[in-house]
């Protein structure tokens, strides 16, 4: 640093320093207009300096940096103040919002490049992206958008509808916002800088030096994983500090309008939050067997051909066609008939126990007839006993048909052994037939962990499977051309978020039914099932066997990202497990990487890069 602007630097840190201590002194003794003065005349003065010096020393680096930043902060912060002046309160949290993620990345920025500093070639190659990434425009495009974005959508929401469903629906849009944008990036990025390099011809200096091929792939990895950690942070600290705005927001228009207290508690306690779930398993469970066992005896009987001879085991029945059964007999189970009770256990509750003194019980009743008033009126027990409510002591009222409700029940009820039984007795006069939907009607919920931990496993997850698509970039850049890579590898990205749909409609699409488990089996049956169709002349069920074939291939090479989604977990206030984590690193971040980084690494070693000419 040359010591004209280290004078500059000195006397900027003076003017500060004697402003803010002259002004603050006087304002102490309570001289508060000889201390507006002074402040008045040292801030002007502070601020003519500091442009002074900006513009002399603007070829420095960081000086230049610097001066952007001060730009921006000065623009944004101008805008807010005229907003907050015309009472338009929310552009001015808003454009607060952009700044404050602008500057956090700008900041972030800085600390990645000086993480990736040093004479490794694979950081220098990281380094190189990074500063490459920012000067795109492609690149830009979507920083710019996640910038903007997230303080935007918190005040697109209506007001009028419940903060509940404005916080799930703000959770719902921005983390999908985010993932589809660094996704999508991550794609374009990794294909770009590969592809056009050896295109260019720019990779050719790079690979002269003692730089591997396969150091240059990871050098690249690290630096777009390095610009998504960066972009993914600004985007959870964004989410969460809007999230909390919402509320905040919410809670100042309280005042005493019960209903909006009411929303505002049921969101801090049923969203923001993290909750484990249980479902209700019968108390005897023999009865729900018996049913099973006729229901597919009638089955058979009908349909011998699908659901095999009524002779056979049961032990012979297929995954796909037990759990269709045994669906409909949770379906009629959790159907309660006028004048009918049923009681439900819940089980694995012993850290509910110790998670609060009350727990939710969350349900959703249709009635399978019509309603005068469109209420459900359900007698409630708890281990045999009259529900009252944890919080207002009072019984459960008739509730709104097909509509979600929650009931608090105290922690205490629970047994030692983590039980706890609920018996719904519909036993008005009447009323129609009460049901709930399998394994998603009826829940009990409670809280094991706070949001903001939540929604940083949450955004893991999603860096997790970002690192899948900046390698299958790479991978793809190695032996195609950039616009063909990209195609591809959105393909891949599609059939990754949609495996779970593509994996059903599928089966869907041509269906084979085994007489026994197990692949092998399944394996055989199809293929007698495809000769079959063949010599019965039926070409086109059996065309439809080859492309199912094809797209189960296809589905079980691709990693599935739907599994290991946290979208939805987040937006219902559930928690991300650190299984989901853990296995969302092992099987996206490790092993489906890990192929396709080795296809990389073998594709590019066997590229000709340079023919050479003698």
């Amino acid at each position: 640093m040359s010591k004209p602007l280290v004078r500059w630097l000195s006397v900027l840190i003076a003017l500060v320093a004697t402003t803010a201590g002259i002004g603050g002194l006087l304002w102490a003794q309570e001289a508060f207009t000889p201390a507006r003065v002074v402040l008045f005349l040292g801030e002007s003065a502070t601020a003519l300096w500091l442009i002074r010096g900006l513009y002399q020393w603007r070829h420095v680096g960081w000086v230049t940096k610097t001066t952007r930043l001060i730009t921006l902060s000065l623009v944004l912060g101008l805008a807010a103040l005229l907003c907050e002046q015309l009472g338009f309160r929310a552009a001015a949290i808003m454009f607060l919002g952009v700044w404050g993620m602008a500057a956090g990345f700008m900041l972030g920025l800085t600390l990645l490049r000086a993480a990736l500093g040093g004479p490794n070639p694979v950081l220098s190659v990281a380094r190189t992206l990074v500063d490459e990434a920012i000067r795109m425009k492609l690149a830009l495009i979507f920083v710019v958008g996640i910038v903007l974005l997230i303080p935007f959508l918190p005040f697109t929401l209506a007001g009028e509808t419940r903060l509940q469903y404005r916080v799930e629906s703000f959770l719902t849009y921005t983390l999908m916002l985010v993932t589809v944008l660094l996704s999508v990036m991550t794609i374009l990025l990794a294909c770009r800088t590969v592809s056009t390099e050896l295109s260019e011809r720019q990779a050719f200096l790079t690979l002269t030096k003692p730089v591997g091929r396969t150091s240059y792939l990871a050098g690249k990895w690290l630096g777009i994983m390095g610009l998504n950690l960066l972009l993914t942070a600004v985007a959870g600290v964004g989410i969460y500090a809007f999230t909390q705005v919402l509320v905040t927001n919410a809670a100042q228009a309280v005042g005493s309008d019960e209903d909006r207290f009411i929303d505002y508690v049921a969101t801090r306690e049923q969203v923001l939050t993290a909750r484990r779930s249980a479902t209700p398993v019968p108390v005897d469970s023999s009865a729900l067997t018996l049913d099973f066992e006729r229901r597919l005896y009638e089955l058979r009987l009908k349909n011998p051909q699908r659901f095999g001879d009524p002779g056979d085991p049961i032990t012979q029945v297929t995954d796909a066609q037990r759990g269709l059964v045994q669906f409909e007999a949770m379906r009629e189970w959790m159907t309660i008939p006028n004048r009918s009770a049923r009681t439900y256990r819940f089980t694995g509750l012993q850290g509910a126990a110790n998670a609060g003194p009350t727990i939710q019980l969350r349900f959703q009743p249709k009635a399978a007839g019509q309603l005068e008033d469109r209420r459900v009126g359900l007698n409630l027990r708890i281990n045999d006993r009259p529900f009252a409510d944890a919080r207002t002591g009072a019984p459960l009222p008739r509730v709104r048909n097909d509509t979600w409700h929650v009931a608090y029940i105290a922690s205490e009820l629970i047994g030692d052994d983590g039980t706890l039984d609920i018996t719904l007795l519909n036993s008005v006069p009447d009323q129609p037939t009460v049901r709930f939907e399998p394994n998603a009607g009826m829940e009990i919920f409670y809280s094991v962990g706070g949001f903001g931990t939540n929604l940083a496993k949450g955004m893991t997850v999603l860096w997790v499977r970002l690192a899948f698509l900046a390698m299958l970039g790479l991978a793809a850049a190695t032996f195609l051309g950039f616009p063909v890579a990209c195609m591809a590898c959105l393909l891949v990205f599609l059939a990754a978020v949609g495996s779970t749909f593509l994996d059903k409609s599928l089966a869907d699409y041509a269906a084979v039914y085994a007489n026994a488990p197990g692949p092998w089996a399944y394996a055989t049956t199809a293929v007698n099932k495809f000769f079959s169709k063949l010599s019965e002349g039926e070409f086109f069920y059996a065309f439809k066997m080859i492309i199912r074939l094809i797209g189960e291939t296809f589905t079980l090479m691709v990693p599935p990202m739907a599994r290991y989604s946290p979208t939805p977990l987040l937006a219902d206030g559930r928690v991300v497990e650190w299984s989901m984590l853990g296995g969302a690193a092992l099987r996206i971040g490790v092993i489906s990487s890990g192929v396709v980084g080795l296809f990389a690494a073998w594709s590019f070693n066997r590229r000709e890069i340079a023919r050479v000419i003698v």
